[in-house]
């Protein structure tokens, strides 16, 4: 990842150029690389891929800003991830598009991110009554010796949300509070693998949106 510094337009002067600052907004920056600098200026900066809903639509803006949030802290350390961007590009144009059944795709997107950075469990070592190791990302048959694990009936949900597509994610039914349980695991999960990763403050807000 390249920090870069941009000036942002002033408030009468924003028109069209304040979709550049939407959350997930994907922009191409063109800049001249100078060694000694932390941030890099661009000299020129244009929207790839405008979005048709994700910051119009109150439920997908909510979520937006959710996953941007717990994309910086995941991604702020990573070098270029061809494969991990052509899948958030795809699963984002997916999310753009949709005009329902997307209340869990937060959950889809962030666990499969897993994939693309080392952690992704593997759900053929789960079965009936096994704990799931947090930090190992393993399943067991005994409880840990520490705090960071699943108990069994919760376990249990992790094979069917690591299955789940972009097609079959609606089938799994979810209330509000199991929601909120599970985004906070997940929360836990990335902090347990990633250095320093923050605490997701959007948490809250996407709490109150779906309440």
């Amino acid at each position: 990842m390249v920090p870069v510094i941009v000036k942002m337009p002033s408030r009468g002067r924003r028109g069209a150029k304040a979709s550049m600052w939407q959350p997930l907004s994907l922009v191409e920056l063109v800049w001249e690389p100078h060694l000694n600098a932390n941030l890099q200026k661009p000299v020129e900066i244009s929207l790839w891929r405008p979005w048709r809903s994700l910051s119009m639509e109150p439920y997908k803006a909510s979520m937006s800003l959710f996953m941007s949030e717990f994309l910086y802290g995941a991604l702020r350390k990573e070098q270029e991830n061809r494969p991990l961007f052509e899948f958030l590009v795809n699963a984002l144009s997916w999310f753009d598009e949709s005009e329902a059944h997307f209340a869990n795709f937060h959950i889809f997107f962030l666990l499969h991110i897993t994939r693309f950075l080392g952690f992704f469990p593997n759900v053929e070592d789960w079965q009936e009554g096994s704990f799931f190791d947090l930090v190992s990302a393993t399943f067991t048959c005994s409880c840990p010796s520490h705090i960071h694990y699943l108990h069994p009936q919760e376990a249990a949900l992790v094979p069917k949300f690591l299955r789940m597509d972009l097609r079959t994610m609606q089938v799994v039914g979810l209330n509000r509070d199991i929601r909120r349980r599970v985004l906070t695991v997940i929360a836990e999960f990335y902090r347990l693998h990633i250095p320093e990763f923050p605490e997701i403050r959007s948490l809250d807000v996407l709490a109150e949106v779906f309440d």
